[in-house]
């Protein structure tokens, strides 16, 4: 088990300090989860339209909660430090090992 280190923070402006790597861009919350959602709805608005929408309110509704919720997912990366965090950053997980003393035989 790797020790934890705690860093003493002085400014009141910081609240926490995290060591992160960025994720590759198609890896970000706001992009996957959407890409299927796309597709289902080109779907169901020209093929399953009877059965699955039946009106034009409802395809409205699908269109304005899909794009919407999308542009949401991205924006709030901009509006907060820890949501960009969390979206497109992983934290970086390190098993070293540091010896609490000097072994070397001299």
């Amino acid at each position: 088990m790797t020790p934890r280190v705690s860093v003493n923070i002085i400014s009141p402006e910081i609240s926490s300090t995290d060591l992160r790597v960025s994720i590759p861009r198609w890896q970000h919350l706001y992009a996957v989860p959407f890409l299927p959602f796309y597709p289902l709805l080109a779907y169901a608005y020209h093929i399953k339209y009877d059965d699955w929408i039946k009106s034009e309110e409802w395809t409205f509704l699908a269109c304005v909660l899909l794009g919407a919720g999308h542009a949401l997912s991205f924006l709030v990366t901009r509006w907060s430090a820890k949501a960009k965090a969390w979206v497109t950053t992983g934290k970086v997980c390190m098993p070293i090992t540091f010896p609490s003393h000097h072994n070397r035989q001299q």
